[in-house]
Formats: structure tokens, sequence, C-alpha cells
């Protein structure tokens, strides 16, 4: 599951990068935000706990941190493809 946590979080800002013209660093940094507010919302508010089990709110520190892990060099990839995209030489 971190894998995949890593692999979509490095994904979505180079996905961000070559489909629109939203910069990808920006995508990179936000995608942990989301990440930890959907996190949130799971944690506080459908998370199913059994009798006196703490919640896991550890949880949105560990996903947010392996989604930036992801995130970060998905930026830069997606930048430099951006880049590369839109300053191409003619000949």
């Amino acid at each position: 599951m971190i894998w995949a946590i890593i692999a979509i979080g490095f994904l979505v800002p180079v996905a961000v990068g070559l489909l629109t013209r939203f910069p990808p660093m920006i995508a990179g940094f936000l995608w942990p935000a989301l990440v930890a507010i959907l996190t949130a919302i799971y944690v506080f508010g459908f998370e199913v706990r059994g009798p006196g089990e703490q919640r896991q709110d550890i949880a949105i520190t560990f996903f947010a941190l392996f989604s930036l892990a992801g995130g970060v060099p998905g930026g830069l990839v997606g930048w430099i493809l951006q880049r590369k995209r839109t300053h191409r030489h003619p000949g």
C-alpha cells in the first residue's frame, strides 16, 4: 500500500504537467494536502473502531508524508516534461 501511495503521488503531478498548464510542482505539494484531508475525513468520520480502541490519527501524517515522497519528485519530473513540451524548437 505504501508503494501505491508513493506511485500515485508521483504520477499525479506528472499527469498534471502533461495534460494541463497547471504547475506540476504546486500539484506535487497540493497532492499530500489533499491526501491528508481525505485521510482525516476517513479517520474522524468513517473509521470503524472496536470498543476502547483509539483513533488512528497517525495515519493522517503517515499517508501525507508518503504522498509527499512521491509528489515532490513527480512534480519535478512533471515540470521538466511540461517545459520540454512547451519549449520545443522547430527543426
